[in-house]
């Protein structure tokens, strides 16, 4: 009886709440959709939809609310880590974008050397691109198909190289989408200068690989020493929760659990900017 008379009220407050911040909420849901949307476009100029993903996000976090109060023994925990799944989408995300461009990188001077190939044995530049994307993976595969794909609708090659240039974002790219350029303004031999390219490329990406290889170990320690402190702090539940529990309800607690949350966020920034060098 406690528990439905705790669940309803819980439920009452939240629906209270809501309505009380309606303007902020609607602002908010159409900047999520707006930012679902761009995000998308990152990874493809096709239309997405993205307002169903955004009520459904809206609604899971909204479901999950009772269970992590519920099921935590200090309500405040669930509470901190409920808010704290706003942050999971945007996380997953960016983790995703983050191993897209590198795995373009990384296919990038293979995919520039056979378009060097194809324009030697007589084809133009939009025909090798187009006859490369046969033998590349995905995801640079579907780079030059969308652009080999909008050059056959009429679009000038350039235009769509420089569009995929503004959506992906990457040093590497734009040094292939700048040569591009340069040679159909001046001129040249372009054979010449997707081979030069190419091995560039291709050095840079060595470098890089020893520069990561060398601080994987750093970046190892920096994330076990970075989710010690929840985990410690979960084990403590299981030992004296009265205790722990003081560190969310008293306001010494909460000044000791920002100290440590910032100490833990400055030393991890800190550290992983300096094994992430950039090459």
């Amino acid at each position: 009886m406690n528990l439905l008379l705790a669940s309803l009220l819980a439920g009452l407050s939240i629906a209270m709440l809501t309505w009380a911040f309606r303007d902020d909420l609607v602002e908010r849901f159409e900047r999520d959709i707006d930012w679902l949307r761009r995000t998308m476009w990152r990874f493809s100029p096709e239309p997405f939809n993205a307002r169903p993903w955004v009520v459904g996000l809206y609604a899971g976090w909204f479901a999950l609310l009772p269970v992590f109060v519920l099921v935590f023994p200090v309500p405040l925990i669930g509470l901190v880590l409920w808010l704290a799944l706003l942050l999971v989408p945007r996380l997953v995300i960016d983790r995703k974008w983050s191993k897209h461009r590198k795995q373009i990188e990384t296919q990038l001077p293979d995919a520039v050397l056979k378009i060097s190939s194809g324009v030697a044995s007589g084809m133009t530049l939009a025909q090798a691109i187009t006859h490369v994307c046969e033998n590349l993976e995905d995801p640079i595969r579907t780079e030059f198909n969308l652009m080999a794909n909008q050059w056959k609708l009429g679009a000038d090659l350039i235009t769509t190289v420089e569009e995929s240039k503004r959506r992906l974002q990457l040093e590497n790219f734009n040094l292939f989408a700048s040569a591009l350029a340069t040679n159909a303004r001046m001129g040249g031999n372009v054979v010449d200068t997707l081979e030069r390219l190419a091995h560039s490329l291709e050095a840079i990406a060595h470098m890089r690989h020893e520069v990561y290889a060398a601080t994987a170990e750093g970046r190892a320690n920096i994330k076990v020493l970075a989710v010690a402190p929840a985990i410690m702090l979960g084990l403590a539940c299981f030992i004296d929760i009265g205790a722990v529990g003081m560190l969310f309800t008293t306001p010494v607690g909460w000044v000791l659990l920002l100290i440590a949350g910032t100490l833990t966020a400055t030393g991890t920034i800190w550290a992983m900017n300096i094994v992430n060098a950039d090459v």
